[in-house]
């Protein structure tokens, strides 16, 4: 069965599910009529999924001069047909997103059932960009609630780029305060502080939780699997770091080669206090960030004539990522 998704503008073939969200089905389609095999990573979302649909819509055409994040090409309402049986053509009203296909998948297919731990160093230029990436949203008002490597894309020569930005908040701040709070809890609770917790009652800092998320992320990368299975005092791993005994949190890591600066960064990340948690421009200043981040140079790294660190004038070649991926790809 064939599907085709109609746009006021164009048709695309959906060929392949590229995967099912809580929200929307993901394909990977080409304009129907153009001869060119362009792909695009198209995303339906169901008509009671408005609002997800909406906001993702919103975050993504307010972030489109970032180029470490996902480009969104088009969006709107349309149908969806189907050559049914007996020739029968079903339609259905959907809204959707075209979006920049990512050749090479998820980060997370990078790390689990891998023989070997993706190094350091280059975990660390990964953790770089998706730093500067979260500033550059911070900046812009808007905290992402759903950091993991099942959303961060891996584009064409291995560009990581930021994805999935349905539970994303935009916050509307008074009086020029600005106000982190929410009330609600939306992501991966693996991901996510201990906090979210009590957020339906005394609301939770979703910056402060978005750096969380950070150190879980940096720590899944470089370790290939997660610190804890949760934040809680009941977790015989997490109780260390809530009694902020780091040493013994990392004797269960023993048998794991890890550098004294990886894991002062983890516990400057993912300590349960959030106002002791590191912001964002000590994170980029961290030696072990520093350590592997701090050449600049055409067409390889960060543009130095940026008014930030967290905008990039093209696509950035890096060939140490670049050569650790393509080895890795399956």
């Amino acid at each position: 069965m064939t599907l085709i998704l109609e746009t006021t503008f164009e048709k695309y073939v959906l060929n392949k599910v590229l995967g099912k969200g809580l929200t929307c089905e993901c394909y990977i389609g080409n304009k129907l009529s153009s001869d060119n095999s362009e792909s695009f990573a198209i995303k339906i979302f169901d008509k009671k999924y408005h609002k997800y649909y909406l906001n993702e819509v919103n975050i993504l055409s307010k972030l489109s001069n970032n180029t470490n994040i996902i480009k969104l090409y088009s969006h709107g309402e349309g149908n969806i047909s189907s050559n049914a049986s007996e020739g029968e053509i079903l339609k259905k009203k959907i809204y959707f997103e075209v979006m920049e296909y990512a050749e090479n998948g998820e980060l997370k297919d990078y790390i689990s059932n891998k023989k070997t731990r993706i190094p350091e160093k280059i975990s660390s230029k990964i953790f770089y960009r998706m730093v500067s990436v979260i500033k550059y949203l911070h900046e812009n008002n808007i905290t992402h609630c759903d950091i993991k490597p099942e959303n961060i894309l891996m584009c064409k020569n291995f560009v990581p780029k930021l994805n999935d930005f349905g539970f994303s908040h935009i916050f509307e701040h008074k009086n020029g305060e600005k106000d982190w709070t929410l009330f609600h809890f939306a992501g991966s609770v693996i991901y996510s502080g201990p906090e979210i917790r009590k957020a339906y009652t005394k609301g939770y800092d979703a910056v402060k939780n978005d750096i969380y998320s950070l150190g879980m992320l940096i720590f899944v990368i470089t370790i290939g699997d997660f610190p804890f299975q949760k934040a809680s005092f009941s977790d015989e791993k997490y109780k260390f770091i809530i009694k902020k005994n780091y040493d013994r949190f990392w004797e269960c890591f023993n048998d794991i080669e890890i550098s004294d600066e990886f894991k002062d960064l983890i516990n400057k990340l993912i300590c349960f206090t959030p106002n002791q948690r590191l912001d964002m421009d000590k994170i980029l200043e961290h030696p072990w960030v520093k350590k592997y981040n701090n050449e600049i140079h055409d067409n390889n790294n960060y543009n130095k004539n940026q008014e930030t660190l967290n905008e990039f004038e093209n696509d950035i070649f890096d060939k140490d990522i670049f050569d650790e991926f393509k080895k890795r790809k399956v």
